[in-house]
């Protein structure tokens, strides 16, 4: 290893071990705290409720679509009624 690339790597651990000795512990928001009251609380829990409503719908939507499909298959599959065979 060549000088300059000893002095980058040292460099380079110096600045990791101060950023890991200066670190604050982090705070936590309203949310992960635990305060069920707060505005962000809320609006976290209606964020919730419109994507199941969202999802709901699609799957409902998904399963309408797969229904639709194969009462059309099982109408297509049978003989058309009301058309007699030619005997001849």
């Amino acid at each position: 290893m060549s000088g300059r690339r000893r002095l980058n790597a040292a460099l380079a651990a110096l600045i990791g071990v101060v950023a890991l000795l200066s670190a604050q512990p982090a705070l936590a928001c309203a949310v992960c705290y635990g305060e069920p009251g707060s505005p962000m609380a809320l609006g976290v829990q209606a964020g919730v409720l419109v994507l199941l409503g969202v999802v709901s719908v699609v799957l409902v939507g998904v399963a309408s679509l797969l229904i639709f499909w194969m009462r059309r298959a099982s109408r297509l599959a049978r003989p058309p009624e009301g058309i007699g065979h030619l005997s001849g």
